[in-house]
């Protein structure tokens, strides 16, 4: 099946992070960007600029002609969008990586599915979604071949995942990036408050995420817990005595790291 003979038309509805790069990289592959919801008329408009399209601020009056009706939307707001949109024989997907298809399962729609993305993104750093891994997902195979499809004409990476091993996947992904990027924070704090820069460690950073390249976290893990150096260890927790919060995540993780080499 080929999606760009059945999908000419797009309509994203979100303005933030993903509807950006996603309007970017749908019209760089040919399709047209038809039209840009957003609450606020700013962010539409400036979008709709972007990607030379319409814009609206109200649901009850997006265009009924798009093809593909994309929600790029947070969470929390994806049950009242959908509530919103009346356009039921289009096909319309939702980019979230913990919320299943159920939501849309009330609301009468003909087709429907995930695209969800797995890569965090940024309004001021476009980037190509050709590298980065989509998971599709439809509510019958001929939907989810089609979006398969659509995926593949703009990702090399294209993964058939259900709601349940999604959500595992996402969960996962807070664990890899966001608390990774939170201890980042925490080493910059300490570091800032002895007038050490953080280039110090950078070069670390990088080494450790390079050996994923060809080791898994597993084998790739160094330090004190792993050689359940206890003076090390003890030393470090007496180091962040008046830093308590910090404290408590070095020897939950330490514990962990401990007990996760132990088992292998």
């Amino acid at each position: 099946m080929n999606a760009k003979h059945i999908v000419k038309k797009v309509t994203i509805i979100g303005a933030g992070n993903v509807g950006h790069n996603f309007g970017k990289a749908f019209r760089q592959a040919g399709y047209i960007i038809n039209e840009i919801y957003s609450r606020t008329q700013k962010s539409a408009m400036l979008l709709s600029q972007t990607l030379n399209c319409d814009y609206t601020t109200d649901l009850t009056k997006i265009k009924k002609d798009s093809d593909l009706y994309i929600l790029a939307v947070n969470d929390d707001a994806l049950e009242s969008v959908i509530e919103n949109i009346t356009i039921l024989d289009k096909i319309i997907v939702h980019t979230s990586g913990s919320t299943p298809i159920s939501v849309f399962e009330n609301n009468k729609f003909d087709k429907y599915g995930i695209f969800y993305p797995v890569q965090s993104f940024s309004k001021n750093e476009t980037e190509s979604l050709e590298p980065i891994p989509i998971c599709v997902e439809g509510n019958n195979q001929k939907t989810e071949d089609l979006l398969y499809s659509l995926a593949s004409s703009v990702s090399t990476k294209v993964y058939a995942m259900d709601s349940e091993k999604r959500k595992a996947l996402h969960v996962a992904a807070v664990f890899a990036n966001n608390f990774t990027n939170h201890m980042f924070h925490i080493a910059d704090d300490l570091l800032k408050q002895n007038k050490i820069s953080f280039e110090v460690i950078r070069p670390l950073l990088e080494k450790t995420a390079g050996k994923l390249k060809t080791e898994s976290p597993l084998n790739a893990q160094t330090g004190p817990a792993v050689r359940n150096d206890r003076k090390v260890i003890e030393n470090h927790l007496e180091y962040l005595k008046n830093h308590t919060e910090y404290q408590e995540i070095y020897q939950k993780v330490t514990d962990n790291i401990f007990k996760t080499q132990r088992n292998k």
